[in-house]
């Protein structure tokens, strides 16, 4: 049988169990309070009630018996006529034996008589039993069962659904943890040696990551063995290259393999750097004016632009000081602004603006490219799935170095065409005022 069904049925009889023990309690005390209350009744005032009854005639006193047997179940009362009959028909002898109980404190048993039409009426009160408690009186008092019903079966199930939903979301934090590529934060021990199908969960997901983990290090170790192994071909390459040219043997297909080492070598570059990046658990951040940083990569973009015919626009908010590594954070924005000069059309223009929104200091560059399907923008930080203005490892180096930062890289799609990388790094202090902004635009070189 499933240890989860177990764990449910138990807890549902349980809170009806529970439920039922909390009703008999009620009824207890509630018949308790009507024992006290009997304390409190006087005997003359009952007598001196059945006698107006009795004055409309026996069948209205017999009515009057009835209404007080179902209002005071626990009290008695006989009521004998002027010739000696109990008005009921009960036995003489149950009068003696009521007027026999011992008081012990209290008014009753009690004999009263009363004059009703010239003859004399006794009534003889006494308590049927010290205290009446039955266990299905608790359903003439619906309301006292609905409100337990309620309140017991609901702490029932928040006790229930807190035992079920705490580790699954604990289950489902560890799984978006593992999905950002935090391997670290192992699942609760307790929640692993549970013996119920959360447990297996729990250990499944922790060998899954355990698993992943292996895989992810092993493809970036082969990442980096590859790029090293590359490197001694690629210098042969090149030597034997300038040595062909130092000979004199001119030839236009020179200019294109020294092109594609280039190429290669920048590339194996790309990955060695991701490879240090993704190893990397922290950086040594200092203060850093963003400001400043930002003004300087579009001035040193300012060539790549007039050589394009394009042209570079910044809207800047002084002040934003953070704390970065400055040559991580130059190299995310560089290639961010370096995909958007490759990918605007011709005689297009960049637009980078740096503001301050809810804590972060964010940097959003936007072209006028082909832009991205948006099924795919995700993809394009991820690395060697770049598309559209995201190709190579140049955005996946650029997440990467804002998540050491603890900042983060989105990207959307523009109006009117292009897309819109934006960078959030973490403020160190509160930003300068909005009266601060300043625009810079880049002249346009053909």
């Amino acid at each position: 049988m499933s240890r989860l069904f177990l764990r449910i049925w138990l807890s549902f009889w349980s809170v009806l169990a529970v439920t039922f023990a909390a009703a008999l309690a009620v009824d207890y005390a509630l018949a308790v309070k009507r024992s006290q209350d009997m304390e409190r009744l006087s005997p003359a005032a009952l007598a001196a009630s059945g006698a107006q009854a009795l004055a409309r005639g026996e069948a209205a006193g017999r009515l009057w018996l009835l209404r007080e047997h179902n209002a005071r179940p626990e009290l008695g009362v006989l009521v004998i006529a002027p010739d000696g009959r109990e008005l009921t028909g009960r036995a003489p002898a149950e009068a003696a034996r009521a007027l026999a109980e011992p008081h012990q404190g209290s008014p009753f048993p009690a004999e009263v008589d009363k004059t009703v039409g010239g003859r004399t009426w006794r009534f003889i009160f006494h308590r049927v039993h010290r205290l009446d408690f039955d266990a299905w009186d608790v359903l003439l008092q619906p309301w006292v069962l609905a409100g337990l019903v309620l309140s017991v079966s609901g702490l029932g199930s928040a006790w229930l659904a807190r035992s079920l939903t705490g580790p699954i979301r604990r289950l489902q934090g560890r799984v978006r943890a593992i999905a950002e590529g935090d391997f670290a934060d192992a699942a609760e021990p307790a929640l692993a040696a549970r013996r119920d199908e959360l447990g297996a969960l729990a250990r499944d997901v922790d060998h899954m990551a355990a698993r992943l983990q292996a895989l992810i290090a092993a493809r970036e170790a082969m990442l980096r063995d590859v790029s090293h192994e590359l490197r001694a071909p690629l210098a042969r390459l090149r030597a034997s290259l300038d040595l062909a040219q130092r000979r004199g043997r001119a030839d236009p297909a020179f200019a294109r393999m020294d092109r594609e080492i280039d190429r290669l070598e920048a590339m194996i570059a790309q990955i060695l750097r991701f490879s240090r990046l993704q190893a990397a658990a922290q950086v040594a951040p200092q203060p850093l004016d963003l400001a400043e940083l930002v003004a300087a990569a579009v001035d040193d973009a300012r060539l790549e632009a007039a050589a394009t015919g394009k042209t570079v626009a910044l809207s800047s908010a002084g002040g934003l000081l953070i704390e970065a590594d400055t040559d991580l954070a130059r190299s995310a924005l560089e290639n961010v602004l370096r995909n958007a000069l490759r990918f605007s059309r011709s005689g297009a223009g960049v637009d980078v603006r740096l503001d301050a929104r809810g804590g972060f200091a964010c940097v959003t560059v936007a072209d006028r490219g082909p832009g991205v399907a948006e099924d795919r923008l995700a993809a394009i930080f991820e690395p060697f799935h770049g598309e559209g203005s995201g190709a190579g490892l140049g955005l996946a180096i650029t997440r990467r170095v804002m998540a050491l930062h603890g900042g983060w890289a989105t990207a959307g799609n523009r109006e009117g065409g292009g897309l819109a990388v934006t960078l959030g790094f973490p403020l160190a202090r509160a930003p300068a005022p909005a009266g601060s902004l300043q625009s810079f635009a880049l002249s346009r070189h053909t």
